[in-house]
C-alpha cells in the first residue's frame, strides 16, 4: 500500500469531478492510502462519504487548507509529518483561477501564492517524507498560463 497526498482531490467546480478527485478515488479503489487536501469542508465530507461507500474509510483522509496562505501550507506540512512516516506521491492538482488580482491576508498575490508558492512549500516541506518512500514522485498538474510575457521584476503583478 502506498500513501498519496493529493491537493485539489475533493473535486472541481462547475459540476466537474476534477483530475485530483478522479485520481484520489482511483488510488483508493486500488487499495492505497489517500490524503486529499482542499479548502471546502463540505467537499471534504463528500470525499470521506465516497470513501465509506467504497469501504475504504480507514485509508481515506481529508485535510482542510487554503493553499493560498503560507500559514495553512505550514500547518498542512506539520500535519502530514505527524500523520505519516512516508509519502509515496505528492500530487499537486489544486487550482483556483481568478480573473482579478486578489491579495491574501498575508500580503501575497493569490494566484502566485496558490499556484507557485504553495507548490514550492509543499514539495520542499515534505521532502523528508517523500525520501522515505522507495520511489517517490511529485506530480505537478498545471493549467495553461496567461497570455503575455512573464514580469520577472513583478511576479505578483503589483504594478500592472
Amino acid at each position: 500500500m502506498k500513501t498519496y497526498v493529493i491537493t485539489g482531490g475533493t473535486g472541481g467546480t462547475g459540476g466537474t469531478g476534477g483530475i485530483g478527485k478522479c485520481l484520489a478515488l482511483r488510488c483508493l479503489a486500488q487499495g492505497h492510502e489517500v490524503v486529499v487536501v482542499g479548502r471546502s469542508a463540505s467537499k471534504g465530507s463528500a470525499w470521506l462519504a465516497a470513501a465509506r461507500a467504497q469501504r475504504a474509510a480507514g485509508r481515506a483522509h481529508f485535510l482542510l487548507a487554503d493553499l493560498g496562505l503560507v500559514a495553512d501550507n505550514r500547518t498542512l506540512i506539520d500535519a502530514l509529518h505527524d500523520g505519516f512516516d512516508r509519502i509515496d506521491a505528492l500530487v499537486l492538482c489544486a487550482r483556483h483561477f481568478r480573473t482579478t488580482r486578489l491579495v491574501t491576508a498575508e500580503g501575497f498575490e493569490n494566484t502566485f501564492a496558490h499556484f507557485y508558492l504553495s507548490r514550492f512549500l509543499l514539495s520542499h516541506g515534505l521532502a523528508e517524507r517523500l525520501e522515505a518512500a522507495d520511489r517517490p514522485v511529485i506530480l505537478n498538474v498545471a493549467g495553461p498560463g496567461g497570455a503575455g510575457d512573464i514580469a520577472w521584476d513583478d511576479l505578483q503583478l503589483a504594478r500592472a
